[in-house]
């Protein structure tokens, strides 16, 4: 696994065995990330279902101000951890080993609020719909911020939740992108 572009281009980043989490190809994110590239200066993120960190490293890399990595298996944050130090990014990161809804609902309760949220949940479990739900009831996009969210492309997906709805949806084989707007 690479980073794609910006100051980190072409650095490679270590990511968990297989039966562990699916990293997002290549093609994907470089697609997500010429949506989204307008947005990321200064932007603040939240990786959930990290994995690797692949899309907050990316997001650091083409000039995001910061990003929580959200992931409970310990392969993965520690994976997430050696990433960080790699690209020496650890004063912009923090990691949360901890169950994604208690997160979501931990970060509400504090009141933050994020410009981009990646998701990136295990396929086949229907979670993106939840996710959705979540980050509108404890409000932690901040206006104008997106939620990105990869899924199975067989998902069953909402056109929105409250004031945060479909921007735009692109299918890849099996994943499909769909970025949210908080209007």
């Amino acid at each position: 696994m690479r980073i794609i572009g910006g100051e980190f281009r072409s650095r490679k980043i270590e990511r968990p065995s297989f039966d562990v989490a699916r990293p997002t190809k290549d093609r994907v994110r470089e697609a997500v990330f010429s949506i989204i590239a307008a947005r990321l200066e200064g932007a603040r993120i939240l990786d959930v279902f990290a994995g690797s960190g692949a899309y907050g490293l990316e997001a650091l890399s083409r000039g995001a101000k910061s990003c929580i990595f959200v992931e409970k298996h310990v392969e993965c944050t520690g994976i997430i951890s050696s990433n960080i130090k790699k690209l020496g990014v650890v004063e912009k990161t923090k990691i949360r080993k901890r169950d994604v809804f208690e997160c979501l609902e931990d970060l509400g309760r504090k009141g933050e609020k994020f410009d981009i949220i990646f998701s990136d949940p295990p396929y086949g479990l229907d979670i993106t719909k939840n996710i959705l739900i979540m980050i509108e009831r404890y409000d932690i996009l901040s206006d104008f911020g997106l939620l990105v969210a990869e899924h199975d492309s067989k998902e069953e997906i909402p056109e929105g939740v409250g004031t945060v709805s479909i921007y735009k949806q692109k299918t890849y084989g099996i994943s499909s992108i769909s970025v949210f707007l908080k209007r």
